[in-house]
């Protein structure tokens, strides 16, 4: 594994993308059917051909990139995107081949890639391709809900600006935020009773009569009991009882155990979960790349501890109340993906049916004039963009949601 950690550059090419985006028109024409309104294409068209551009979008599924790539062939511009690490040694690294050439730059999730957002920088002062950024940095099969941004973004339309003005004292870079929302066209509760019982099954070794809601909070504790196990913290007694809290709880204390065990600058910290699992992750895979300067058993406890620790962040996305607060089959058929993903140790679970997928363009935001701030408070300009962003993009997907009552299918929904 020796020089897995290195920068892996985009490579663009033409007829390499070409073929996806004619595979993904076809997918995006039937099987997750593409809703993009005219107004929205004209939104990012009228940003000047000229200018840097950052698109930034929530990432509630593995299919939002070819969305992405379905925007960019319509718009005429070529979107580079910003991709986790470890996604390019996915298929003994004939992802990253692919991905290279669809025009994919590699960002190591939880440490200081300076050599990731150096590219990206570089990206948008050339005006020529649009770089897409998912701040999120993470599926967490949260269709409805964005998850906190990061700032990384903002930074690099701002840094791309400050550096680039230099020379061209007027040039400015846009942020354009996208909100990328699901809709199953037609009922899936059939689908949904017969995946949630196959993890009955997988789980109990037999299917209750209890109502989805019901069974999928089962599934849940029980899960987070075996986690209990697992790593010899008290069970807790009333398995169905503040299921919220016992995932953070669970989340909290395997984490705590997995930083013990390593002399890293991150552990007891008061970060945010997430963020210290990235980062421990991505210490020990940094010492995975070190080849055989471990044992094979050091390196197997490595490996497993990083396997952990995705569960961890993948953890952060089960959010019981999100169910409780509006149990509707979309928020229950990506609760089933999540916990499929842990019951079956899967990466990318199959999606229930077919679906719309609803694309909505927010107004570009012209960083240029918040330069002079910026170099005063990075900081404050780059939290305020963040969350600014972030609320544009959670008031689109609001707005695409069909009032109650009507069929995902109906054409008032579409």
């Amino acid at each position: 594994m020796a020089g897995t950690l290195s920068f892996r550059p985009a490579t663009p090419s033409g007829w390499v993308t070409w073929c996806v985006q004619v595979g993904s028109s076809v997918d995006l024409a039937w099987r997750n059917r593409l809703r993009l309104e005219r107004r929205d294409l004209e939104t990012l068209r009228r940003v000047p051909p000229d200018a840097g551009v950052v698109l930034v979008a929530n990432h509630a599924d593995e299919t939002d990139v070819k969305v992405c790539l379905e925007l960019a062939r319509r718009c005429h511009r070529r979107f580079l995107f910003m991709v986790n690490r470890e996604a390019f040694d996915e298929g003994w690294g004939w992802a990253g081949w692919w991905l290279q050439r669809l025009g994919a730059f590699s960002v190591e999730r939880g440490g200081r890639d300076e050599a990731a957002k150096r590219y990206a920088i570089d990206a948008v002062k050339r005006g020529a391709d649009a770089v897409v950024i998912f701040p999120e940095g993470e599926i967490f099969y949260l269709n409805d809900l964005v998850q906190p941004f990061k700032s990384g973004a903002v930074d690099i339309g701002l840094q791309a600006v400050l550096e680039a003005r230099r020379n061209r004292s007027d040039w400015t870079a846009y942020l354009v935020p996208l909100a990328i929302k699901y809709r199953y066209r037609q009922p899936v509760g059939p689908i949904l009773e017969r995946r949630i019982g196959w993890m009955e099954q997988r789980l109990f070794k037999h299917i209750s009569r209890y109502a989805s809601q019901r069974k999928l909070a089962l599934i849940m504790a029980e899960l987070l009991h075996r986690a209990e196990l697992a790593h010899d913290l008290p069970p807790t007694p009333h398995r169905l009882t503040a299921l919220s809290e016992r995932v953070r709880g669970v989340r909290q204390a395997v984490l705590s155990q997995i930083e013990a065990k390593y002399a890293h600058p991150a552990a007891g910290s008061t970060a945010p979960v997430a963020d210290r699992s990235r980062r421990l992750s991505f210490y020990l895979r940094s010492q995975l790349a070190k080849g055989r300067l471990f044992s094979a058993e050091t390196r197997a406890q490595l490996r497993q501890d990083v396997a952990e620790l995705k569960r961890i962040s993948q953890m952060g996305g089960w959010q019981p109340h999100y169910v409780d607060l509006d149990p509707s089959q979309e928020r229950l058929a990506e609760t089933v993906l999540k916990l499929e993903r842990e019951v079956y140790r899967v990466k990318r679970p199959r999606q229930l049916a077919n679906r719309d997928v609803f694309l909505r363009v927010g107004e570009p935001i012209d960083i240029g004039p918040l330069i002079p701030v910026y170099q005063q408070e990075p900081q404050t300009v780059r939290h305020r963009l963040a969350e600014q962003l972030r609320d544009t993009i959670q008031a689109l997907i609001n707005t695409i949601v069909p009032p109650t009552g009507r069929a995902a299918g109906s054409p008032e929904a579409r």
